[in-house]
């Protein structure tokens, strides 16, 4: 009888104290802060291809969207069917 009671002490301490720490532990508020403070930078560039018709062939070329700069040459693709 007196072990049932111990036992029923033990479990209502214990969620007790874990139900504390939910509202008393930082950890959460910490990280709200740390997030609307941070800035977003990629990893890697944003890179797309660019095309152009002269003479009428058409050609495409890589170009570095978060640089600016062109990514090598021109490629010929074939006669522009427009």
């Amino acid at each position: 009888m007196k072990q049932k009671k111990i036992k029923k002490l033990l479990v209502l301490m214990g969620t007790a104290c874990l139900s504390l720490n939910m509202f008393i532990c930082p950890a959460a508020t910490i990280a709200t802060h740390a997030a609307e403070s941070e800035t977003i930078t990629p990893y890697s560039d944003i890179v797309e291809w660019r095309y152009k018709i002269e003479n009428g062939k058409i050609y495409k070329r890589l170009y570095n969207c978060s640089t600016g700069n062109w990514e090598g040459d021109w490629i010929y693709l074939g006669e522009y069917p427009g």
